[in-house]
């Protein structure tokens, strides 16, 4: 599904195909569109000629038996004919294949012989996934929370619930739900293993989507059996990579606030700000806001947990959007002042004297403050003609 997926964003499988060659291994990749539940969508086989396997094999993306199994070290041979990065992805995604079926079994990684992921199909399948995202010049991959399907699947072992045993161990530390409207396997160790070491962040970011495709699966489903992705470019929010934490506190002693502000700070925060409130049944409160970037935010929390009585906190991705800003000097009647000026959409929006400087000018001039900021904005119109 995750080939079909790629080859509906753009990608041309004869470049797959060409970058894989490295690999020494003879096969084809079989595109078609398919209808799925009235989605169209494209799927992807993995074709073998038959002195590979003796006769023409078409992988489906389900298979849980056994097709000429491998040992870790002969896989790991065969991906090291790849060129870096590509290379250590692969080998990274068959270790933790082989990690987790270790596991499960009792045995060494060396000593795990592959099935459904062992053969050269899943090789196929898993570098086919490293190289298609190069190709689409992929920076950053999220997802959303895994839905694993329900019931049970026949693997080479027997009759396993799902997700069978290895995806479990797989999934470890990935969000997912058990969908039981869809008894179905939909996530495979193949899969699992490619969310695990391709996927960057399990959330929804703000994406300015320019293509989205379909990629199909084989069996057909009371959904659409179909893996959905969107392509497109982060907004300027989301690689700011702040985050905005709120908690809401109404039972702590207002001299720890000035506190906690400060451990805020001394955190890392970027701004911490308090907010008087009223919370149900009109009960004062304090609402504690702390922008931080997102690889602060555990220690943030952490502390505000610990200096504050918050037992909860809420946690934002904000949009935030700034004007272009410059400085200009202007020329007053008390001298050349410093303004900032603030741009949108090519139009100056603001301009604001900056504050230190009008100060400076007051005390040496022994004026008021609001006279130096008149004698600036006077001298404004000159500044928009100019910039």
């Amino acid at each position: 599904m995750f080939l079909g997926l790629l080859v509906d964003l753009g990608v041309d499988p004869e470049k797959i195909k060409s970058r894989l060659e490295k690999l020494n291994v003879e096969f084809d990749l079989v595109v078609k569109k398919v209808n799925k539940k009235g989605v169209t969508a494209t799927k992807v086989d993995v074709v073998f000629p038959r002195k590979e396997h003796h006769e023409d094999h078409i992988v489906s993306d389900h298979d849980h038996h056994h097709h000429h199994g491998r040992h870790l070290s002969e896989i790991v041979e065969v991906l090291s004919r790849l060129e870096d990065p590509l290379k250590e992805k692969a080998i990274r995604m068959f270790e933790a294949l082989a990690e987790a079926e270790s596991k499960i079994h009792g045995l060494s990684k060396e000593k795990v012989h592959f099935h459904e992921v062992g053969a050269m199909d899943a090789v196929i399948e898993i570098a086919g996934a490293v190289v298609g995202l190069e190709l689409l010049e992929v920076e950053k991959v999220f997802c959303g929370t895994v839905n694993t399907g329900s019931g049970f699947v026949m693997t080479e072992h027997g009759r396993y619930p799902v997700p069978a045993p290895a995806t479990a161990e797989l999934l470890k530390g990935i969000p997912i739900y058990m969908d039981q409207k869809v008894r179905a396997e939909l996530v495979t160790p193949t899969g699992a293993v490619i969310l695990k070491i391709l996927v960057d962040e399990f959330r929804t970011p703000i994406l300015r989507v320019e293509k989205v495709g379909y990629g199909a699966g084989t069996m057909d489903l009371e959904i659409p059996n179909v893996l959905r992705g969107y392509l497109g470019y982060i907004e300027p929010s989301e690689r700011t990579g702040d985050v905005l934490i709120e908690t809401n506190v109404d039972d702590m002693n207002p001299q720890l606030f000035g506190h906690l502000m400060e451990r805020l700070f001394e955190a890392g925060a970027k701004d911490v700000f308090f907010t008087p409130i009223y919370m149900k049944k009109n009960r004062p409160a304090v609402k504690v806001s702390v922008l931080c970037h997102e690889s602060k935010k555990d220690e943030i929390l952490k502390l505000l947990f610990k200096e504050s009585t918050s037992i909860g906190a809420r946690v934002f991705y904000p949009e935030k959007v700034e004007a272009t800003r410059t400085l200009k000097t202007v020329k007053t009647e008390y001298g050349e002042i410093p303004v900032k000026i603030a741009s949108f959409d090519s139009e100056i929006v603001n301009i604001s004297p900056e504050y230190e400087a009008c100060k400076k000018v007051a005390q040496e001039k022994g004026i008021p403050l609001k006279e130096v900021y008149r004698a600036v904005y006077k001298s404004v119109s000159e500044v928009r003609n100019d910039v």
